[in-house]
């Protein structure tokens, strides 16, 4: 390296912004760079690479390749790498739009060097279009004895079942934390549980049958069916769900035909049909008679 090339780096280098782990708070450093720039493609409903930074239970678990952050040591999390890659590179993330500014790759290599605190309950939304929009301030409903018990019962179980925020009672149910396994009796819990808005079934042993069960959920707004038994005759259990925003149907035997019977979801804005059997003119008739709608098909 020429000296005056030498200079310039180390000068570069003394130039970057120097942020100590005491003063990263996730809530306000972190949470919206994941929210702004990561969760687009780790989300619920699209987790690229098997990756999903929507929870700090999931953030860990990695992606396909296994983690991607090692607690205490930035230098050797592979989120850290990737972050830090220059704006050319094929490897960078985010991999589309700008990379991250300097003091933002700062803040999290300060974070994962205080051990990736992440306070509990805390959930990250996507941002932007792709985020839905449920009332921040809705408090939901009152909770009854009935809800408490059946939301108490699903923790037991395994199922992952939390409050959307600590203000709110509305709630967020996940099944596929746990396993592909779905039983009859847990799914018939949902109905004593008002406040669910949004479900996660994906990757579960749900089929037509057992959708039954979800008719009395009128007030989901997100519902997550991916890589399920699901065919065009489920979603006929789904038509009462006058506030789904969100529904995601990937990797299911879903047709045209199941398409219409999602007519009259005039509040859908996102529909995930990838993998499944949907064709582009029966994606063209659904988005004339549900304004706004965007069906992603994964072409």
């Amino acid at each position: 390296m020429k000296p005056c090339r030498m200079i310039a780096t180390v000068a570069t280098v003394l130039l970057l912004p120097w942020i100590s782990w005491a003063d990263v708070d996730f809530d306000k450093d972190i949470k919206p760079i994941f929210e702004n720039n990561c969760l687009r493609c780790h989300n619920p409903e699209k987790a690229k690479g098997k990756l999903r930074m929507d929870t700090r239970e999931l953030f860990m678990k990695g992606s396909e390749n296994g983690p991607i952050v090692v607690a205490g040591k930035p230098d050797e999390s592979t989120l850290f790498k990737l972050v830090n890659q220059p704006k050319e590179s094929d490897d960078r993330m985010p991999p589309d739009g700008d990379p991250l500014k300097k003091e933002e790759i700062e803040k999290i290599r300060a974070w994962i060097a205080a051990g990736v605190p992440w306070p509990d309950g805390v959930t990250l939304k996507v941002a932007g279009a792709l985020a839905s929009t449920q009332p921040k301030d809705d408090p939901g409903l009152p909770i009854s004895e009935a809800e408490k018990a059946a939301v108490a019962k699903l923790q037991a179980a395994g199922v992952l079942a939390i409050r959307l925020a600590q203000n709110t009672n509305l709630l967020r149910v996940d099944f596929s934390l746990r396993g592909k396994e779905v039983k009859e009796e847990e799914l018939a819990l949902l109905k004593d549980i008002p406040n669910l808005t949004e479900l996660n079934l994906g990757g579960t042993n749900v089929d037509d049958a057992m959708l039954a069960h979800l008719k009395p959920l009128t007030n989901l707004t997100r519902l997550g069916l991916h890589n399920t038994k699901i065919t065009d005759a489920g979603l006929a259990h789904l038509q009462e769900m006058a506030k789904l925003e969100s529904l995601n149907v990937y990797g299911t035997a879903v047709t045209d035909a199941g398409l219409e019977k999602l007519a009259q979801l005039k509040a859908l804005k996102r529909l995930y049909v990838w993998q499944t059997k949907v064709s582009a003119e029966g994606a063209k008739k659904l988005a004339a008679v549900v304004a706004g709608v965007h069906i992603e098909r994964g072409y």
